[in-house]
């Protein structure tokens, strides 16, 4: 129960920290889109090792 606590308030401090950072300092087109292709594979590996553990 405690890993989840402690996971769960990394992932929220991931979102918070990367949307103040986005509003600090705005990024170039071509920044998003690099961020959105390399965000979009981690998600896609959270995703499919979160559904591994859930499987098992």
């Amino acid at each position: 129960m405690m890993k989840f606590g402690f996971l769960g308030g990394v992932i929220a401090g991931a979102i918070v920290g990367s949307a103040l950072t986005m509003v600090m300092d705005p990024i170039s087109d071509r920044q998003r889109r690099k961020l959105h292709k390399g965000t979009h594979s981690v998600f896609k590996t959270m995703g499919t090792v979160l559904d591994a553990m859930i499987a098992k």
